[in-house]
């Protein structure tokens, strides 16, 4: 059985701002599955229920992060490809003060990638051979003298993971 390659979009703290987020969006039509990872879950669910309807193939997936004040979940694992990745926020985790706990979740829960946000500010790392992790940075607010970015995680096969980090730039109107 052959394997296609497969992309994910990560998005994170966009606070409502639709224009940027739809702008990314748009641009990646060709991912089999977009990721928010919170701070702007209320525009998440709107678009993606817009999209959904335009586009039936592309898929959502989203949790709410700490400036986020609706009943949503907070953690969730996704498999795609064979792979389990968890996503989360991260303030639950002290990811401003490092990753290990996020990690460890990552790992009790058998996750080969773990994403989060919260921090604004854009890393993407490979701890060792079984767990890569990603935070996308801000769409909205980034910090650390940082441009608006997102990410992009491309799996080549049932092993092969890349993680990128996008400088958002706006589209020509």
């Amino acid at each position: 059985m052959r394997f296609c390659a497969l992309k994910i979009t990560v998005i994170s703290d966009t606070h409502r701002n639709y224009h940027r987020l739809k702008d990314v969006i748009d641009r990646n039509l060709d991912s089999d599955l977009f990721i928010h990872l919170g701070d702007g879950i209320l525009e998440i669910m709107d678009i993606s229920n817009e999209y959904s309807k335009k586009y039936p193939n592309l898929e959502f997936a989203f949790v709410k992060g700490n400036s986020d004040f609706i009943d949503y979940t907070d953690e969730r694992v996704v498999e795609i490809a064979e792979h389990r990745i968890l996503c989360t926020h991260g303030h639950n985790y002290d990811v401003h003060w490092g990753l290990d706990m996020l990690a460890d979740r990552a790992r009790s829960l058998g996750c080969q990638i773990a994403l989060y946000g919260h921090t604004h500010i854009y890393k993407t790392e490979q701890i060792d051979e079984t767990l890569y992790i990603m935070n996308p940075g801000s769409l909205e607010q980034p910090r650390g003298g940082n441009k608006p970015t997102y990410g992009t995680i491309e799996i080549s096969d049932s092993v092969s993971v890349s993680m990128d980090i996008v400088a958002y730039k706006a589209s020509s109107q």
